[in-house]
């Protein structure tokens, strides 16, 4: 309820004010004297202050000039009561900081006009006040903020975003059409009319020119839906990462280099290792042939190991190759499943397919390859069950397919869901205490489904099943 407090050495006028106030919705305050009424702005913290000029001690005039001299009360809206008519007393009042004045007699009318008028102007200023403090606080952060309507026209950002994107005015512009005219965009613009785009993450890049140095640009989208469902605005938050950006190409490219120097010596342990098995170079017992098998495969799993990493340092620091073809996805399945179970040793592994005749995809078939087999690698690795049970779906939906790979292996904690898809991170060392594999397999998957225009989730039941599933558009980027 807004209060009001009401100043008036006579006790009739006070009475007066409370009989025309109250009726109307409002609690009223009252005091007889300056120094009281003072005392009751601290402590009461009215909305408005109805002060009479004409009083004993400290005049309305001195009590005016207490508050606004006061940081902690001087916002406080305050109406002048008065019977004088003097232009020089008006003035005297509107100097000392007053917001209007209500003649005595009072007059029911004028006083509730004038109260729900200085109350709304009252509101308004508080308002602005805050939304300059807001506008303060939000040009000093670092991170670029910007919120756009449904169009992608902006309606309100921060000095980071404008000099991030260098937009010089915000007036009409589109945040889209700025994105992708200056920037290199991680994923595909159609996407972007897809808006439940809820934490959406990706990149923008601008290239090194002579005129200008490479940056790199974080991105977060998060569409604001109103009652009725439907979309109201977008949130645009950027981050600068050029930095971080820069490490990890430094990083990624002394991977690459690595994983090719790796690459010859295993070629030729792996050539000889065959020469030695097919006894081209002597007849060999069976414990030769024992150790030779092991050495094989430990050697193959090596040589895995090293595509795995040449894989990922090419997508992370090259962007994708659009070549494609369509696949029809149950042969395709079958295909690849069968490959994963002769190389699963001595696991006792069990693929169910479920995929309808007629079913394909346009897309890159190397990182559709990378995709199945990492998810499929790690529901047979990540597994401590006697018989490995797997299920690999792929249904049509609209303008999509809709894969899933499903175990009964160990499972996901749920708060590791996010974090399993970060580089060179490893869930299964903290069930088990056993490591097996680099940490990069997820890291690719979820870059090359981004990458290609879908998304991924993961659902998991500790030590029963966890499903990974994945869409991409029926012809992926």
């Amino acid at each position: 309820m807004t209060r009001i407090l009401c100043v008036d050495d006579e006790p009739k006028n006070l009475k007066l004010l409370e009989a025309l106030l109250m009726p109307a919705g409002y609690e009223v305050l009252r005091s007889e004297d300056g120094e009281k009424a003072l005392k009751l702005i601290h402590s009461e913290n009215p909305d408005l202050v109805l002060l009479d000029i004409m009083m004993p001690g400290i005049s309305g005039y001195d009590v005016l000039k207490i508050i606004r001299e006061d940081k902690a009360i001087r916002d406080v809206p305050v109406v002048m009561l008065t019977a004088l008519q003097e232009v020089e007393d008006r003035v005297k009042a509107l100097e000392a900081g007053c917001d209007d004045f209500i003649s005595k007699p009072f007059d029911r009318v004028e006083l509730l006009a004038k109260v729900k008028t200085i109350l709304k102007i009252s509101y308004y200023r508080r308002q602005i006040d805050e939304k300059g403090k807001f506008r303060a606080v939000m040009d000093e952060i670092s991170d670029g903020i910007a919120v756009c309507g449904p169009d992608w026209i902006i309606t309100d950002s921060n000095a980071s975003v404008l000099r991030c994107l260098n937009i010089t005015g915000s007036a009409d512009v589109n945040l889209l059409e700025v994105m992708f005219k200056g920037y290199s965009v991680s994923i595909p613009k159609k996407n972007f009319t897809d808006l439940p785009l809820t934490d959406k993450i990706f990149d923008l890049v601008r290239g090194e020119t002579e005129a200008t140095k490479a940056l790199y640009l974080e991105a977060k989208l998060n569409a604001v839906k109103n009652q009725a469902g439907e979309l109201s605005s977008i949130v645009f938050i950027l981050r600068d990462v050029t930095e971080i950006r820069k490490e990890e190409i430094v990083k990624q490219t002394f991977l690459n280099h690595i994983s090719h120097k790796l690459r010859t010596p295993l070629m030729v342990i792996t050539g000889y290792t065959t020469v030695l098995q097919e006894g081209i170079l002597g007849t060999l017992n069976e414990k030769q042939q024992a150790a030779l098998k092991a050495l094989s495969i430990k050697a193959f799993l090596l040589i895995k190991l090293v595509e795995k990493l040449l894989g990922f340092t090419t997508i992370y620091i090259q962007n994708l190759v659009h070549s494609k073809e369509i696949i029809e996805l149950k042969t395709y399945l079958h295909s690849i499943t069968d490959a994963i179970i002769n190389n699963s040793g001595n696991k006792k592994v069990e693929i169910e397919i479920d995929c309808p005749e007629g079913v394909s995809l346009n897309v890159n078939k190397h990182y559709l390859d990378q995709i199945m087999e990492n998810l499929i690698e790690n529901a047979v690795k990540f597994n401590d069950k006697e018989t490995v049970k797997i299920l690999v779906t792929a249904i049509k939906a609209p303008g999509r397919i809709e894969f899933s790979v499903t175990d009964n292996g160990i499972g996901i904690p749920n708060e590791e869901y996010a974090r399993i898809f970060d580089k060179f991170y490893q869930v299964e060392k903290y069930i088990t205490g056993q490591v097996e594999g680099s940490g990069i397999g997820l890291a690719i998957v979820k870059k090359l489904v981004e990458g290609l225009g879908g998304e991924i989730h993961v659902n998991s039941k500790l030590g029963r099943e966890t499903i990974f599933s994945f869409s991409l558009p029926e012809k992926a980027v």
